[in-house]
């Protein structure tokens, strides 16, 4: 049998092959060495390089939020941080595809190296800046750091799960985790280290990336470059019918919410506006603090939603789990038109929201994986879907969030959330249709 099965055969990419027995074929593209679950250290230490990347990175954004804000004065300008946030996204989605084929053909380590390392210069650029378009110039050379990274990261993970439902949802939970513990430290890191250091707040942020890159230098097993195939075939299995097309436009939205709130809660929180309770002028280590205590809430829901995962399937546990935004949008809304004393109280509510909306990162990372299963040999190409998907968002949410919060606050930014929450609700309707027909299960066929 070829290495690549399922790419050679005609007609739907995605669709299952069978054996002429009757028996679902499961090809692997796990390679002797390749971390997975005959080798957790490396996958362990894969998922430990993922939270450093990610705790430079967002550390690195919140310590430009306050750069900007700093340099600006009385001419603070939303929509310039907004534009300032895109500029790594926009990056990170355009190379993607094409460094993640490139790390399955010549093999994933210098890849997994090689990111962070951009990642180190971009943000000494960074503080060496001393004007948002030289800070946003910066940006866009941090976000080749992540195109490379991540997707390599996510089909390495894919890889190490193949037929498997209950360690996929094991392992997307802990990438999740990982990238959720990435997104907390990093709040806390670039708010603390700024508030203390200020610019030099930069270096230390230049010095995880470093870190993650020695994590993956030493500790991550090599994996030898794999067949791959032409790059029309994997744009075609994305985005040609199928699963995971249906998936795309929703995934796209809750990216841009989280980017929106990711760009821009920081520097509303830090603002003063009369009527709204939320632009409190708040210290920036109490953001962080605040900041933390929401992504703890996701990892904790992680883990309470990762057997309800295995049970149901990624499509209806994201399905089920969007109204939880919902839920922490309204209780923002309150607290934002009610006087300060009364926060505490609404606290419970917040946090039921939280854990409840911690369902549909892992359960998008896993059902990405099962998309992966359409081209083995050319995982990361495809996982580097999930880098395009939250970039995309990420930009568009940064641009659409700055227009909120500087129409309406923070106001804005919660409408916005609702926007796009709903929109994210509606589009899994295509995604749902996909589950009941048995897609991510043995033996499945696309429908007519």
């Amino acid at each position: 049998m070829e290495n690549n099965p399922v790419s050679s055969r005609r007609g739907y990419p995605w669709q299952v092959l069978e054996t002429e027995a009757g028996r679902v074929a499961a090809p692997s593209d796990a390679p002797v060495g390749e971390p997975g679950e005959q080798s957790p250290t490396g996958l362990g230490a894969l998922l430990v390089a993922t939270a450093l990347l990610r705790i430079a990175a967002v550390g690195t954004g919140i310590a430009i939020v306050f750069r900007l804000t700093d340099l600006a004065g009385i001419r603070h300008n939303d929509v310039t941080i907004g534009l300032v946030g895109a500029g790594q996204a926009l990056t990170e989605m355009v190379f993607a595809p094409f460094l993640a084929r490139n790390a399955d053909r010549f093999g994933r380590t210098r890849f997994l190296v090689g990111g962070p390392i951009i990642g180190a210069l971009a943000v000494l650029l960074c503080a060496a800046g001393t004007q948002g378009l030289q800070i946003g110039a910066a940006r866009l050379l941090e976000g080749v750091a992540a195109a490379a990274f991540v997707p390599v990261a996510l089909g390495t993970v894919a890889a190490a799960t193949v037929s498997n439902r209950g360690a996929r949802a094991r392992a997307s939970s802990a990438f999740e985790g990982a990238t959720l513990s990435g997104y907390a430290g990093g709040a806390a890191l670039g708010a603390f280290t700024y508030h203390s250091l200020h610019r030099g707040a930069f270096f230390v942020l230049a010095g995880v990336y470093l870190i993650a890159a020695g994590v993956c230098l030493w500790l991550v097993p090599r994996v030898p470059p794999m067949p791959v195939s032409p790059l029309r075939r994997v744009f075609r299995a994305a985005l040609g019918p199928g699963p995971l097309r249906a998936f795309l436009p929703g995934w796209v939205a809750v990216f841009a919410l989280l980017g929106a709130f990711i760009t821009h809660l920081a520097s509303q929180l830090r603002q003063a506006v009369p009527g709204q309770n939320l632009n409190h002028h708040f210290d920036e280590r109490l953001i962080g603090v605040l900041l933390d205590s929401w992504v703890a809430l996701f990892v904790i829901g992680i883990l309470l939603w990762t057997p309800v995962l295995a049970r149901l399937g990624p499509a209806r546990v994201m399905r089920r789990a969007v109204p939880g935004a919902w839920l922490i949008l309204g209780t923002l809304l309150v607290i934002n038109h009610t006087h300060l004393s009364l926060a505490p109280l609404l606290l419970p509510i917040l946090a039921l929201g939280v854990l409840w909306l911690a369902g549909f990162g892992p359960a998008a990372v896993a059902y990405l994986a099962d998309c992966s299963e359409m081209l083995t040999a050319d995982r990361s190409a495809l996982m580097s879907f999930y880098t395009v998907t939250l970039a995309a968002g990420g930009a568009l949410g940064s641009v659409i969030g700055g227009v909120a919060t500087g129409l309406a606050h923070a106001n804005g930014l919660i409408a916005l959330g609702f926007v796009l929450s709903a929109i994210t609700f509606l589009s899994l309707g295509p995604v749902m249709r996909y589950a009941r027909a048995g897609f991510g299960t043995p033996g499945y066929h696309p429908p007519p």
